[in-house]
C-alpha cells in the first residue's frame, strides 16, 4: 500500500481536552507509525483531508471549512472526509452544531459517523446516509488505558465508582451524579459505595460525599481511573464519547443510562439504568461486579483498532479516486470563484462582528 499525506484540521493539544483533541493524535500517531504523512494544516497535493472539527472555533480548529474549499479548488483529487462527532441534542441546546455539520458535509466525499445513534440523527435532518457514509467507533489509546495495574475488589468491600468529563454542560449527567452523591448519606448505598468525580463541574453543583478532582488526562487520569471499580456515565445524547470508553479500557463495568450512543458502546460490559430505575441497578452492580469485570477485559474500542478502520478506508477511498480522477478546473475559473467568494466571506464575517458588539451594548 502506498503512503499517503493526510491533514486534519485540528489544533494538536496535549493537555486534558474533549474528544476530538484524543481522536486526532490517536490516529495522527498511528498514521506517521504506519509511514504515512500526517498534517494539521494545509500543505501541497494532499491526498486526504479529515474535517474533525466542522465548526470554526478558534480553541481547536487549525483550518475553517471555507480553507478547505479554496483548497479542493486547486486540488480536486484530494479526497474529503468528514468525521461527524456531535450534536446539539447533547448540549441541550442549538449551539450550531448540527447546521454546521451538515453544512460543513455539502464538501465531502465520504462521511464517517462515530455512532449509529449520530448517522440516523443526521439522516434525519438532511445529510445522504445511503451511500459514502459508515460508521467507526471510537477507541482510546490501549498504551495508556488498559487494565494493568487497576485495583481489585473483595467481597464486601465499597464498591468505588468513577466518572470523568471535561466538559462542565450540565446534560454529562450531572443530575445522576448528584443523586449518587446524596444516596451515600444513607443505607444500603453509604457502606456499599464511594464516587469519585474527575473534571469540570457546573457552576452551582455542590457535592458533599463525593471526591472531586480536576481535570486529568493520559496516563494520569488512567492510573486515576484504575484506583476504582466500576465507570458511571450519564450523559444524554452522547454521540459516542470517550470518557466511557477510557474506563472500560481500564477493566472498569459501565453503569450507564439509556441514552445516545452509550448502548451502542456500553452493552454487554456494564449494565443500563434510566431514570426511574437508577438505585436498583446501582445495587445490582454491586451483586453482579465480578461477572461483569471479566466481561468488560473483551471490550474491543481500542485507539489502534479504531486508526486502521480509517487507514483502510482512506486507502479505498484514494484507490477510487486514482480509478476515476477529476478533471482539474482552470486557473481562470478558480481566480474567478475566489475573487467573488472572499468578499463575501469577508462581509459575512464582520457583520457577525457588527451584530454581537450591538447585542452586547444593548
Amino acid at each position: 500500500m502506498e503512503n499517503l499525506k493526510i491533514s486534519m484540521n485540528v489544533k494538536k493539544i496535549t493537555s486534558a481536552y474533549g474528544g476530538g483533541n484524543k481522536f486526532a493524535n490517536i490516529l495522527g500517531d498511528y498514521l506517521k507509525d504506519k509511514g504515512h504523512s500526517s498534517f494539521r494544516r494545509l500543505v501541497p497535493n494532499l491526498d486526504i483531508m479529515l474535517i474533525v472539527s466542522s465548526k470554526d472555533n478558534l480553541n481547536i480548529t487549525s483550518y475553517t471549512i471555507d480553507e478547505i474549499k479554496d483548497y479542493i479548488a486547486l486540488h480536486p483529487n484530494t479526497v474529503v472526509v468528514h468525521r461527524v462527532n456531535t450534536c446539539d441534542e447533547g448540549r441541550g441546546s442549538d449551539l450550531g452544531n448540527n447546521q454546521a455539520i451538515v453544512k460543513a458535509n455539502q464538501i465531502a466525499d465520504y462521511t464517517v459517523f462515530i455512532s449509529s445513534f449520530l448517522k440516523d440523527l443526521y439522516g434525519e435532518q438532511g445529510i445522504d446516509i445511503s451511500t459514502n457514509s459508515k460508521v467507526i467507533l471510537n477507541g482510546a489509546d490501549e498504551k495508556v488505558f488498559n487494565p494493568s495495574g487497576k485495583a481489585k475488589w473483595k467481597s464486601g468491600e465499597k464498591l468505588k465508582i468513577v466518572t470523568h468529563h471535561w466538559s462542565s454542560n450540565f446534560m454529562k449527567g450531572f443530575d445522576i451524579y448528584e443523586r449518587l452523591d446524596q444516596l451515600l448519606e444513607r443505607e444500603p448505598f453509604k457502606s456499599k459505595f464511594d464516587f469519585t468525580y474527575i473534571g469540570n463541574k457546573p457552576l452551582g453543583v455542590r457535592f458533599s460525599n463525593t471526591k472531586v478532582l480536576k481535570p486529568l488526562n493520559g496516563e494520569v487520569l488512567a492510573k486515576q481511573l484504575k484506583k476504582n471499580h466500576v465507570y458511571i456515565t450519564a450523559a444524554r445524547n452522547e454521540g459516542a464519547g470517550m470518557h466511557h470508553i477510557e474506563g472500560m479500557r481500564c477493566g472498569l463495568p459501565v453503569l450507564y443510562l439509556r441514552t445516545g450512543a452509550l448502548p451502542e458502546y456500553c452493552f454487554p460490559y456494564g449494565i443500563e439504568f434510566t431514570l426511574i430505575n437508577f438505585e436498583d441497578k446501582l445495587l445490582e452492580m454491586y451483586k453482579r461486579y465480578s461477572e461483569l469485570r471479566e466481561k468488560v477485559l473483551e471490550c474491543p474500542y481500542s485507539g489502534k483498532r479504531m486508526a486502521r478502520k480509517y487507514e483502510e478506508l482512506f486507502h479505498q477511498l484514494i484507490d477510487e479516486r486514482h480509478a476515476n480522477p477529476l478533471k482539474k478546473l482552470g486557473l481562470g475559473t478558480v481566480l474567478k470563484s475566489y475573487l467573488i467568494t472572499k468578499p463575501f466571506r469577508k462581509m459575512k464575517k464582520f457583520r457577525k462582528l457588527i451584530y454581537k458588539v450591538f447585542r452586547h451594548l444593548r
